[in-house]
């Protein structure tokens, strides 16, 4: 595989600082964010602790191939009537009894085998789901970074036009300007405050969205991340990838082997049953006898239930369906998952290309509007043409910072369609051991 573009030198957003609300000189990356984002995600965690739970229903039928043990006493008042009077006993019992299946239609094989594919099934589970906090968390992490540098234009356009009104009420006072130009500098500086409280205000908005996703606030700079990554050639090598690794996609497939599982156990139910049962009896004064009793029964026992009201084969046919509606499922999951990735990979195309072209843009925006200032200087350009010219050198910085961090995460979104965000980004996590009970 190899880079889809050529990597660009962005050298105008480097010298944009990153953010200006920061009191702290360590600075954050995006790696590590993510890492500890998965970590202490309520959604992750939630999903870890449902493989759990399965794990456990997997020992819970694995115990269906070990006999049960049952202990049974208890001790009481019998009173025995007869024709020649009332008798009162002190009943007393005890017994033990071991019961091992010999075989149950094979049942206990099957629901063996479907714990075992919902254990598969929920390990993709908790897969997908880091690849979801990851990709929030890149996401997040990114449009904070946009934000953050939206800010610093605005504000910089704003001392730009602060400076410009200086320079025009001199000249207006030196009587070679005029009070409209005044008037005209007054508004653009008003519509730059405007815009600065907005970039604040959009700012505030996706800081809240980072805390929703990290579970706190940056409380350092966040620094650049590189997408200097490899991605397929080609979509048809992406979409490869994702139908083989997509941990969504893998899990459905689980879905349907526990399906299957799930209609082979349910078949039990048209076999008999047969147990061994060996039973130890130890009884005082009971059924109307004194004195102590003891029985020993070592049985092979059969049981066949011959009609249930229709019950046993309702449940069959209930559980082939599940096959069909996790095999839709299944088929769904994957035209999603192809369509996702279109767009991202799509995306990532479009929006590569379309930086080249707005570098060009502020490239030769700027070389114009450093003409405009100093013709304007010599009074051969009217202050509208500088305003508008300044205008147009901002809008296009902000396209471009705009464009870049939709490129930066259309790329990660390739990672992500395919499956492998986690592993591309190089988190290593243990899906069994990551969450803990808290204290």
């Amino acid at each position: 595989m190899k880079k889809r573009f050529p990597k660009l030198i962005l050298a105008l957003s480097s010298a944009l600082a990153l953010n200006s609300y920061s009191q702290s000189v360590q600075a954050i990356e995006l790696i590590p964010t993510v890492e500890d984002a998965i970590l202490h995600s309520p959604e992750f965690r939630q999903i870890v602790k449902e493989k759990q739970g399965v794990q456990a229903d997997l020992r819970g039928a694995e115990g269906g191939w070990l006999p049960s043990i049952d202990l049974g006493a208890g001790i009481g008042t019998e009173t025995i009537k007869t024709d020649t009077g009332e008798t009162d006993f002190d009943r007393q019992e005890a017994s033990i009894r071991i019961t091992q299946n010999l075989f149950e239609g094979f049942g206990t094989e099957n629901e063996i085998k479907r714990q075992e594919a919902r254990l598969e099934s929920t390990k993709f589970t908790t897969m997908a789901a880091a690849n979801k906090v990851a990709l929030d968390m890149v996401t997040a992490y990114m449009n904070l970074l946009k934000e953050q540098q939206l800010l610093n234009l605005a504000e910089e356009n704003k001392l730009t036009l602060e400076r410009i009104l200086d320079q025009i009420i001199q000249r207006s006072q030196a009587g070679v300007g005029n009070q409209v130009e005044v008037d005209q500098a007054k508004a653009r500086l008003a519509l730059a405050n405007a815009n600065v409280t907005a970039a604040k205000n959009n700012y505030q908005d996706v800081l809240t969205r980072f805390h929703r996703v990290l579970g706190r606030f940056p409380d350092s700079d966040l620094i650049k991340p590189s997408t200097d990554f490899a991605i397929p050639n080609t979509l048809e090598e992406a979409v490869n990838t994702a139908l083989m690794q997509h941990p969504t996609l893998r899990s459905a497939n689980a879905d349907i082997t526990e399906a299957r599982a799930q209609h082979a156990a349910a078949n039990k139910l048209l076999y008999p049953r047969v147990d061994v049962e060996v039973i130890k009896t130890y009884d005082e004064d009971v059924n109307g006898i004194k004195g102590k009793y003891e029985d020993f029964q070592a049985m092979l026992r059969l049981r066949y239930n011959l009609f249930n009201g229709g019950k046993d084969m309702a449940l069959i046919d209930r559980a082939a369906a599940d096959i069909y509606q996790s095999a839709e499922v299944r088929n769904n999951t994957r035209r999603e998952t192809i369509e996702n990735l279109r767009y991202s990979w799509e995306a990532t195309n479009f929006l590569g290309e379309q930086l080249i072209f707005q570098q060009q843009q502020i490239d030769s925006t700027l070389e114009t509007l450093k003409g405009y200032r100093q013709q304007f200087s010599l009074g051969r350009r009217s202050l509208l043409d500088l305003l508008n010219t300044e205008d147009e050198y901002t809008r296009a910085r902000i396209a471009f910072v705009t464009s870049e961090s939709n490129y930066m995460i259309a790329k990660y979104r390739v990672l992500n369609g395919m499956g492998t965000l986690v592993d591309s980004l190089g988190i290593q996590i243990n899906y069994d051991t990551t969450v803990d009970e808290k204290k």
